[in-house]
């Protein structure tokens, strides 16, 4: 009986580091092909000719490096799956910085500015500004969001909320409501120094200098995950990730 049992111990010793290899020889296989996936996907990209870049695409992300607004000290960057997250506030820019959107580019609306110290916007935030506030329509304001920029629904709502407490704009009805600030040419000039497709999202690297007609000097590279969409029968170019990866002097 001793014997059949010292047998059978180590026959289940046995199983057990069988087992054992086996699952390592997976995992090993499995870090190999994840490995050699990364290594093909990289080969797939397809390098783009920079003088034939679309340029809608490049329209897009030369306004927004030149519009999008961060919080102050933090190196820009946007991730459409963070866009509700609060450090990506993508309305804002929309909404608050003027030469964000081409509005004619997408059929929407265009903002109505209004100076009128006796009809003031319904919170009466213009009474800071003597009267002077901005009209948007919300519908163009959220398609912009949702279609270009690729939020939620979700995203929207928090974004939202998170303008109102900080007295960016607000919404009320179907129209968008902020005071009128000063805008400024950012005096930018681009170049597109590399961009490569999977045939689906484009990777694209470019740069800034600032250019006033006297002086140029860098003010910062990028690099942006862009891809064009058919929404409503038209095609457009929309942004999923973008970051500021060097700054100017």
């Amino acid at each position: 009986m001793k014997k059949n049992a010292f047998i059978s111990k180590k026959n289940v010793f046995l199983r057990i580091a069988a087992f054992v290899f086996a699952a390592a020889m997976l995992f090993s296989a499995a870090a190999c092909s994840q490995e050699a996936d990364e290594v093909s996907s990289e080969d797939a990209l397809t390098e783009l000719k920079i003088d034939e870049l679309d340029k809608d695409m490049t329209d897009l992300l030369i306004r927004f490096a030149d519009w999008y607004i961060t919080d102050e000290g933090k190196n820009p960057v946007y991730d459409c799956q963070k866009a509700g997250e609060g450090e990506t506030n993508i309305l804002r820019s929309i909404v608050c910085e003027g030469g964000f959107v081409d509005w004619e580019k997408y059929s929407l609306k265009k903002p109505k500015d209004v100076y009128n110290k006796k009809k003031l916007d319904p919170k009466k935030w213009a009474k800071e500004t003597g009267g002077a506030y901005m009209i948007f329509d919300s519908k163009g304001v959220d398609w912009v969001a949702v279609n270009i920029f690729n939020v939620t629904d979700e995203d929207l709502e928090e974004m939202r909320a998170q303008a109102e407490e900080n007295k960016w704009f607000y919404l009320d009805g179907d129209k968008y409501y902020k005071n009128i600030g000063g805008v400024g040419d950012p005096m930018t000039s681009y170049t597109f120094e590399s961009a490569k497709t999977d045939g689906k999202v484009c990777y694209v690297n470019y740069s800034s200098k600032f250019d006033n007609g006297e002086e140029t000097t860098p003010r910062g590279s990028y690099t942006a995950e862009v891809q064009k969409k058919t929404i409503d029968g038209k095609d457009y170019w929309t942004l999923n990730r973008f970051e500021q990866t060097s700054e100017g002097e």
